[in-house]
Formats: C-alpha cells, sequence, structure tokens
C-alpha cells in the first residue's frame, strides 16, 4: 500500500468527518439549549463526547453500513480511478461546509448518495448505476425515516410527556431505609419498608441517600444516546467512500480509520457546531424539557434502528422531523420561515453534490 494514498486517505476523510461533525453535532443537543437546560456550548460540548464514542463503537457494529454503501451504487466492482475517487470525497464535503456556513442543517447522507451516483453517471453512464438497489437499500429508507419521524413524535408525544412526570416523581435509593423515622413532627417507631425505587416525597425517599430521577436527566440522557447513535451511523459511510483509496482486497475497514473519523468528526463538532445548535434549538418551534426530551427518544430509537440493520438514514432530517411532530402534537408556533429554508436545502442537496462530484470529476479527467 502507497504511502501517498494512506495520507490523501487520512486528508480527505479528515475533512469530510470534520464537516459532518460541524453540520450534524446539533441534530441530537439542540433541543438541551432550545428547552433552556443548558448553554449552546454545554450541549455541543455533550454530543461532541457521544459522537465520538458513537464514532468508535463503529468497529463493532459500521461493517454491515460499509458493506451497504459500497455495494449497492454501481452494477459491477471496477477498478480504482482516482478522477472518481476523489469527486466522491470531495462532492460532499465542500457542500455540507457550505451548507453550514449558510446555517443551513443538511444530511451529510444524502450528499454522499449524490455524489456516488453524480460521478458514477459521468465515469459509468446510466447502465453503471444500480438503480434498484439503490432504491430499495438507500432511498427508500432515506425517504421513509423523516415520516416517520414527524408521525411517532405526532402521536408518541403525549405519552412520553406522562411518563416523563411519572419519572419525576421517581427515587431511586442507594442504602436501605433506617427503621425509625420522622413523619410531621412525630417520631415513629413503625417499621418502613425499604425500597429500591420510592416517589420522593415518601418517608423512605427522605431517609435515605438516593438519584432523584426528573426529565432533565432523561433530557441529557436521550441527547448523549442521539448523539452515539449518530456517530455510530455515519462514521462507516464516511470511511466507506475513502476506502477504494486503500486498494483493499476485502471491505474491512482498518481500525485506525475510525479512530482518525472520530477525532476529525469530534473538532469539527466543538470547534464549528454552533450554527446549526442555534437553528434547530432556537428557530424552529419551542420546546419544554419533556417535548425535549420525547424528540430525542424518537430519533435516537429509529437511527439506533436503521444502524442495526445497516439502513443510511439521515440523522439531519429525523432529528429536525421528530422536532416537527413535537411542534405538531401541541400545535405551537411553527418557524415556517425556518422550516421552508431546511426543507429547500434537503431537497437540493443530492442533486447540488452530484453536480459538484461531476464537475469534479471532469476536472480530475482533464488532470489525470
Amino acid at each position: 500500500m502507497e504511502f501517498g494514498l494512506v495520507a490523501l486517505t487520512a486528508v480527505l476523510l479528515f475533512f469530510l468527518a470534520f464537516s459532518n461533525g460541524a453540520n450534524d453535532v446539533s441534530k441530537a443537543v439542540a433541543t438541551l439549549a432550545g428547552a433552556g437546560l443548558t448553554s449552546v456550548r454545554g450541549a455541543i460540548a455533550w454530543g461532541t463526547l457521544w459522537t465520538v464514542a458513537g464514532a468508535l463503537a463503529g468497529l463493532l457494529w459500521g461493517s454491515a453500513m460499509i458493506k451497504n454503501i459500497s455495494e449497492s451504487i454501481y452494477v459491477e466492482g471496477h477498478d480504482f480511478y482516482m478522477p472518481l475517487a476523489l469527486a466522491i470525497c470531495i462532492a460532499p464535503t465542500l457542500w455540507v461546509a457550505l451548507a453550514t456556513w449558510r446555517k443551513w442543517p443538511v444530511s451529510t447522507t444524502h450528499a454522499v448518495v449524490g455524489a456516488l451516483v453524480g460521478a458514477g453517471l459521468m465515469a459509468y453512464g446510466m447502465q453503471g448505476i444500480d438503480w434498484p438497489t439503490i432504491f430499495a437499500k438507500i432511498v427508500l429508507p432515506l425517504l421513509a425515516s423523516p415520516f416517520m419521524a414527524i408521525a411517532l413524535a405526532w402521536f408518541l408525544t403525549p405519552s412520553l410527556e406522562k411518563a416523563a412526570k411519572v419519572i419525576d416523581r421517581i427515587r431511586l435509593c442507594l442504602t436501605p431505609v433506617p427503621r425509625v423515622a420522622l413523619v410531621g413532627n412525630q417520631m415513629t417507631q413503625a417499621p418502613i419498608e425499604d425500597c429500591l425505587v420510592c416517589t420522593c416525597d415518601s418517608p423512605q425517599a427522605g431517609l435515605t441517600h438516593g438519584i432523584t430521577l426528573s426529565v432533565d436527566n432523561m433530557h441529557w440522557l436521550t441527547s448523549g444516546l442521539l448523539s452515539f447513535s449518530r456517530g455510530l451511523n455515519d462514521t462507516p459511510k464516511l470511511i466507506a467512500i475513502v476506502m477504494p483509496f486503500l486498494m483493499l482486497d476485502n471491505l474491512v475497514a482498518p481500525a485506525w480509520l475510525f479512530f482518525w473519523g472520530a477525532l476529525a468528526m469530534g473538532a469539527g463538532s466543538w470547534l464549528a457546531g454552533r450554527n446549526i445548535t442555534e437553528v434547530l434549538g432556537f428557530n424552529v418551534t419551542k420546546m419544554n424539557h419533556e417535548q425535549g426530551f420525547s424528540a430525542n427518544l424518537v430519533s435516537a430509537f429509529l437511527v439506533i434502528g436503521a444502524s442495526r440493520f445497516g439502513l443510511p438514514v439521515s440523522t439531519t432530517h429525523v432529528s429536525a422531523s421528530s422536532i416537527m411532530g413535537v411542534g405538531l402534537s401541541h400545535r405551537t408556533g411553527m418557524n415556517m420561515k425556518t422550516i421552508s429554508g431546511m426543507l429547500f436545502a434537503w431537497l437540493v442537496t443530492a442533486p447540488v453534490a452530484a453536480l459538484f462530484a461531476a464537475l469534479i470529476y471532469m476536472l480530475g479527467k482533464v488532470y489525470a
């Protein structure tokens, strides 16, 4: 394996993962800032930590995604061709970076698929693209997931909010309850049963060391879980499109690609994740803590489920659609200007990435 190709792989993966982190970290943690639970910077720090953890987890669960992306675009395998490989890597990086600068939350997955198709059309023609497989394994999950997110958030939010209020009344007790308890102004010798889970205002809870659960705790947890699932779902996709530079005989990604991708994604999240976080946290709809918890739980369920079966879904679309579904369930004010801008960016992502890839491919052929 040539050192020059390995170095090029590392550079391309870094910039692609960095731009992904900058645009996508907000999708899981924007609700924390929007609900007033923490600052934008605090939300980004939390999302960055869990995103990196999810990216590293791709070492265990990312092979199905890499196989799906690598084998679902073109009709047959082809020899490595530098202009094609460069076009596929550079086009989504340019588009996602531009969208982040414009404060548009877009899908890196859509950009990657658009680049694969655009460059493939130029290199192999219409007959070289495996259209049925693309539709079944890539396009269908990408199109269906936002509608599923809206529907689930819309219908489940009332029940999830009720569950969140019940959680607010629970205390996990860490030590046994003493036999003598002060109830009101009287000392009683009545035995008080030991409890592992009890209500916060019970004598047992007042006499034990424990952890009081709350919607805030659960909101933090679901944001971390969604950040983890985003890193898990996105990192293998990005690795899949740089792997041709390594010219491996199989589709098993070297471990260093996951570590390098996790580092780059974390850097992009921390250094450039503010713009999109502010848009999704404050400019789509107003949320309280229960609603933010509901949106994140629905999103995490869908993204982790898709990752388990190797299906590429857009965390951007799923998260933003869940926020919209929460707003619809309460008929709260939706900022249609922001939403229309997001929808426009969603619609043009794949075509623009395909156009970028086609242009880069043609330039690469000229100078190859």
